[in-house]
């Protein structure tokens, strides 16, 4: 079995609470989630603090801003498997950046923040994404122009 790897860098966020918060999320989705724990394991990812979050391939990282961090466990945690699921989506030769490969993310994000008996806030906010919130500028793709728009 793989394993992940929590790199913290006090850019933005202190390197300890960092690392603590990220380790106390994958002990919760061991707990709760554990098939999804188990399946993100099988990618051999690292989970860094960086200035904007998203699924890094060329570094095989997952990369949480400090927006993205700040919010509860139970949303970080469900980060992790949709960004997850982007390393899947890469990997087996079907992702394609945009609405289809965030929809199909968000399905799996959904599911996690039920496993974890997220707030019903934070649920409701998933039920209602439609898989666009990568296209920051509205213009029907998303491009490194969206990505360099982000906040979280």
């Amino acid at each position: 079995m793989g394993s992940i790897v929590v790199i913290g860098n006090n850019k933005g966020i202190a390197a300890n609470t960092f690392t603590e918060k990220c380790n106390e999320c994958l002990d919760m989705l061991q707990k709760n989630a554990s098939q999804y724990y188990s399946w993100m394991l099988k990618y051999e990812l690292k989970i860094r603090s960086a200035e904007k979050s998203g699924a890094n391939f060329k570094d095989g990282a997952i990369d949480i801003a400090p927006t993205t961090f700040n919010a509860s466990k139970t949303w970080l945690a469900s980060v992790f498997i949709h960004e997850t699921v982007h390393f899947w989506q890469y990997r087996s030769g079907k992702y394609q950046a945009g609405t289809s490969a965030e929809s199909e993310a968000n399905i799996y994000q959904l599911a996690v923040l039920r496993l974890l008996k997220a707030p019903q806030s934070e649920i409701a906010h998933m039920l209602s994404q439609n898989g666009g919130h990568a296209d920051l500028n509205g213009d029907g793709v998303y491009d490194e122009k969206d990505y360099q728009l982000r906040n979280y």
